[in-house]
């Protein structure tokens, strides 16, 4: 269970770029197809305090989520690891000697999710808890969006390679977008079926972005809309003109019975490598050919891949969408969630 390359950590997200498979390049501006490069996408980062003093954190995957997590010497050779809250639950002991690296789990229902890499760089018995202060990082893939950008919107792509690192079969792989806030209905008003408007809920919007992207779907599950809002309130969105029918869909007028979701302003698409890699575009601002996008936000509408054998890899094309007149944020949160069964 502890071991590197099992269960969650099975699946591995590089950037692309490089010369050969497992290249040298390390800039996300650069990862724009062809071959995948040795360098992960980053994880999440983190500011330790009382470091247990032998150990190093390598990574820290997405679903541990933002907050302060524990890392807890149970004994002189093992360490539990422990995500912030919500799923603040210990994970079970693992045993890590001199030299090694393994995963740490949290001990929730889905724990394995939560999950860390570390490595242990001396013999010294470990003894203490490290505090660690886990947050999302700048410029993970994407680079900042100008004046010149937002004033006048702007489409960029980047491409990422899936790899199974794992001695097992990666069953049923998909690739979905994470929602950002919480689930609301159209109930009060909606938009017209052009032009700028404000959608109306009786539910609350609190824990929504300031300003963002709004997918609108039917009460039959067929999407609608896709808009920017470019500010909110606890239970509207001012929607702009230059805000409607984005990331491949249309205006459309709304109704009462829509469901409203905060979805990150991106759409995904797949590419299966040819002879180890893929298509290289000319630049981010060029899209890629032959590829479909995606804006689902659960599994069953996503991507599906398919089973990744030992050692296999897949393209993942993101598309970004700023539109006219996007409004400044200090930063802006893009999430991608996975599913897959280790077979």
């Amino acid at each position: 269970m502890a071991e590197l390359q099992t269960r969650a950590d099975s699946l591995r997200i590089y950037l692309t770029g490089a010369a050969s498979d497992g290249g040298t390049q390390a800039d996300p501006n650069a990862s724009l197809g062809h071959y995948r490069a040795a360098t992960e996408l980053e994880g999440l980062s983190d500011v330790i305090t009382s470091p247990i003093a032998n150990i190093t954190v390598d990574y820290i995957a997405g679903d541990n989520g933002t907050g302060t997590g524990s890392l807890t010497a149970s004994s002189s050779d093992e360490l539990q690891w422990t995500p912030p809250a919500p799923n603040d639950t210990q994970g079970d002991p693992v045993e890590i000697l001199d030299g090694e690296s393994k995963i740490l789990e949290g001990g929730a229902a889905d724990g394995a999710n939560q999950y860390i890499r570390v490595t242990r760089t001396s013999a010294t018995a470990l003894t203490g808890t490290a505090s660690i202060a886990i947050d999302d990082p700048l410029n993970r893939l994407w680079d900042n969006v100008t004046s010149a950008e937002a004033s006048a919107g702007d489409a960029e792509y980047r491409a990422l390679m899936l790899k199974n690192e794992s001695a097992d079969v990666v069953g049923s792989l998909k690739v979905y977008l994470a929602t950002l806030g919480t689930q609301a209905a159209s109930d009060v008003a909606q938009l017209a079926s052009s032009g700028s408007g404000t959608i109306s809920t009786g539910d609350d919007l609190s824990d929504w972005p300031e300003s963002g992207f709004v997918r609108i779907t039917t009460s039959g599950a067929t999407l609608r809309e896709i808009c920017y809002y470019s500010s909110r309130t606890a239970t509207a969105l001012t929607v702009p003109t230059a805000g409607r029918g984005l990331l491949g869909t249309s205006a459309a007028a709304g109704a009462a019975d829509d469901t409203l979701d905060a979805v990150p302003g991106i759409r995904i698409a797949k590419e299966a490598p040819s002879s180890s890699h893929i298509q290289t575009i000319a630049n981010e601002s060029a899209a890629p050919t032959g590829v479909t996008f995606n804006t689902g936000i659960v599994a069953g509408t996503g991507l599906s891949i398919g089973d990744l054998n030992p050692g296999d890899m897949y393209g993942l094309w993101i598309h970004r969408a700023i539109p006219a007149g996007a409004k400044s944020a200090a930063s802006v949160l893009d999430s991608i969630k996975f599913s897959f069964d280790s077979i």
